[in-house]
């Protein structure tokens, strides 16, 4: 039987798919009566990897509406500069001065056909603004950038999102295109890493199709990449892989351009995995035919034969690669023939996980801001290494000159399809596409040491979005809307009027309800307090099983946002802010970090009390615990008000009274309301004084994702 929720969500999606209602008959329910290889209850039981990566696409972009994600209903959207929340981008495109994300309806508009518009490195710095993010409009080109699509657009997709993993903080791995983000997928950095080169952060390739007898290479250049790839270590490894890719793909297979594959022997394994063609050995038009079936009946025919590699990457046409102004129910089409094709040799399917992920963001906006690592000492602080991670301007004429951040990048959308990550769930770890190689890593052993440190303490290996223990109990089966009417919805959006803001704009709304939550590794204590010597000091402190990368942000907007890396089992101490230019006589600070964490802190550098409220994680209680201090020589009274998604009554608020030169400690129970929490402290004896603290308490068990998000704050 299917869950009442799960049949809503499913009938929404039905409903506004249009013709899309035909379904591929039973794939799901297939799909989901396939028990998973379970011989060890653990990775081991993997045998196959499968990455399906496409072009130039962002989270909000394509997920934005998808019930329960970080999406448009973020309950907790970082401020901007104006008084506004990042979702209204600052422009003149439109007289409210502001643009927010607006829906591409396919069935009306163009919006298939849509341009994201720049997204080198240069225009993703002015995007990021140092961590701000409000220079999404400094091209004029919000009228692409801000549309998104939703369930009755892509209808497959988010039905495949509702049956199997989605990734709601996967981050492409650079701020920049295609090809620097596709080095870490093949090879574990752009030249940086630990290679330690200068990052290539352009779309440096070379065309890769042959010539018209395809007998030839063209020749590399001098200075073409040197360092390793992960192919090329599988292979010394002895784990079998390979490249399933189609002609004319924007050189989207980044093995061609290192050395060991081109010049590269046709008769060598190099070249038969890594480079050959699907329609290598056709005749005429059939060579550079790019429907996607001949990229199917190959991943068939290995399938078939039970010679389907342990890794596998696939590259598809420019066509069908979604890359913008490719039509993304092109790509849907693809995704769904190769799964199909897997559900059709169960035993296959079995033992295979299939990766959904995007190379970059191709310009489309996304409110996620991107964790990166601070460059200078006044920017933040890391307890691991960040080398291999910045790319230098100099003087360069360019218009962000001096040391950034290579990554991570915008985030993007990632689906998990296997047997091991059934059920509907999110997995909210950071991920980028260096995640995938870790997969790879603690599947078969082959290590990649081209990841740089920092990036191994923040970016998690995907293990968190699977089941390996308990993967076969009786999940909700749920068909996934067919795809073959997808050359009807291309015809009918190319006649769709064109895409423009809407004269009168309204916040998204985003689909209602909660979603299975996976379990995170994070455990992170955070609290604030005056110094004696009347500074604000604020202390990280990190108990979990992963990195984490942290933002801190000046409300005031005098300074630019501190970014903070705390490896495990590792703190940092720091009052950096107090050097800001022109910084208030009070402070006023957010602190953002993964799955929702966030903490404020606001009040005078100076006053007549010394009080303070921190808070506390009681995972073994599902519960937090917050402590009052109260150092003054008079009573203080504190109040507690509850948000409403988290609190059984609307409104709820808690007064604490609290003795003078004392403290107290105070216990909220959150089982209830999934173990999530936003808690803001105040008190009547100084109007600037408030904390806030809002997040998840992580108990090691699958959950529910947050039950704020909903309505879009602006």
């Amino acid at each position: 039987m299917m869950r009442g929720t799960d049949r809503r969500r499913f009938l929404q999606m039905a409903a506004g798919g249009g013709a899309a209602i035909a379904l591929l008959p039973h794939l799901i329910e297939r799909a989901m009566a396939i028990p998973a290889n379970n011989a060890t209850g653990t990775i081991m039981d993997v045998e196959h990897i499968v990455v399906f990566m496409q072009e130039n696409r962002s989270f909000d972009h394509y997920f934005g509406m998808l019930d329960g994600v970080r999406g448009f209903g973020d309950p907790r959207p970082v401020p901007i500069p104006g008084g506004r929340t990042i979702w209204a981008q600052p422009s003149d495109e439109h007289p409210d001065g502001y643009v927010l994300p607006y829906h591409g309806d396919s069935k009306s508009s163009q919006s298939f056909t849509v341009d994201g518009s720049a997204q080198g490195h240069q225009a993703n710095l002015t995007i990021f603004n140092r961590g701000r993010c409000d220079g999404w409009g400094a091209t004029r080109e919000l009228h692409k950038r801000m549309l998104h699509y939703g369930p009755s657009d892509l209808p497959f997709y988010y039905a495949l999102a509702n049956a199997f993993t989605i990734c709601d903080a996967y981050h492409c791995s650079t701020l920049t295109q295609t090809y620097p983000n596709r080095l870490h997928l093949f090879s574990g950095c752009n030249g940086g890493g630990t290679v330690g080169g200068d990052p290539e952060m352009t779309n440096y390739g070379e065309d890769e199709t042959p010539s018209a007898d395809m007998a030839t290479d063209l020749p590399l250049r001098p200075d073409a990449f040197r360092w390793t790839t992960y192919a090329e270590r599988l292979q010394e490894a002895g784990v079998s892989w390979k490249v399933y890719q189609e002609y004319d793909n924007y050189g989207d297979n980044l093995l061609s351009i290192f050395p060991a594959f081109r010049p590269c022997d046709r008769g060598s394994d190099l070249y038969r995995r890594g480079r050959s063609w699907v329609s290598e050995h056709k005749t005429g038009a059939d060579r550079t035919r790019s429907d996607g079936e001949q990229l199917v009946a190959a991943f068939r025919a290995d399938l078939a034969a039970g010679t389907l590699p342990q890794v596998s990457w696939i590259v598809t046409a420019e066509d069908l690669s979604e890359h913008p102004e490719a039509e993304p129910s092109k790509g849907e089409h693809v995704a769904a023939k190769l799964i199909e094709a897997l559900v059709d040799h169960p035993e296959m399917f079995a033992r295979t996980v299939f990766i959904v992920n995007y190379d970059e963001s191709g310009g489309f906006y996304d409110h996620m801001p991107s964790p990166v690592p601070p460059m200078e000492a006044a920017q933040g602080y890391s307890t691991v290494p960040v080398d291999g991670e910045i790319k230098d301007y100099g003087a360069a004429a360019v218009a962000n000159p001096g040391r950034h951040p290579i990554g991570l990048g915008v985030r993007v959308p990632a689906i998990i399809v296997s047997p091991w990550s059934r059920g509907g769930f999110v997995c909210s770890e950071l991920f980028d596409h260096t995640s995938v190689l870790q997969f790879m890593e603690r599947r078969f052993g082959v290590g990649e040491p081209n990841i740089s440190a920092w990036r191994r303490a923040v970016c998690g290996d995907l293990t968190s979005a699977f089941d390996f223990t308990d993967p076969n109990r009786g999940w909700a089966a749920l068909m996934l809307p067919g795809t073959d009417d997808f050359l009807e919805r291309v015809a009918r959006s190319k006649t769709g009027s064109a895409n423009v803001i809407p004269a009168v704009q309204k916040p998204t709304a985003q689909m209602p309800g909660q979603r299975r939550a996976r379990p995170l590794p994070y455990e992170l204590d955070i609290s604030g307090q005056i110094t004696l010597e009347g500074r604000f000091r604020l202390k990280m402190v990190n108990r979990g099983r992963s990195g984490a990368a942290l933002t801190v942000y000046d409300n005031s907007h005098h300074a630019s946002p501190w970014h903070y890396t705390i490896g495990v089992n590792a703190s940092h101490e720091s009052e950096a802010w107090h050097e800001a230019d022109g910084a208030p006589d009070g402070y006023d600070l957010t602190l953002t970090g993964p799955d929702g964490l966030y903490r404020r802190y606001a009040g005078a550098f100076v006053g007549r009390l010394r009080i303070e409220a921190s808070l506390m994680h009681l995972p073994a209680k599902d519960a937090v615990e917050l402590q009052f201090v109260n150092g003054s020589d008079q009573p203080v009274i504190f109040e507690v008000d509850f948000d409403d998604a988290y609190s059984a009554k609307s409104g709820r608020s808690r007064k604490i009274r609290v003795p003078a030169e004392t403290s107290r400690n105070e216990r909220w129970h959150l089982a209830r309301h999934d173990n999530w929490y936003d808690l803001a402290v105040r008190t009547p004896h100084d109007p600037k004084f408030l904390r806030r603290f809002a997040g998840k308490v992580e108990t090691g068990r699958p959950g529910r994702t947050d039950p704020a998000i909903g309505k879009m704050r602006i």
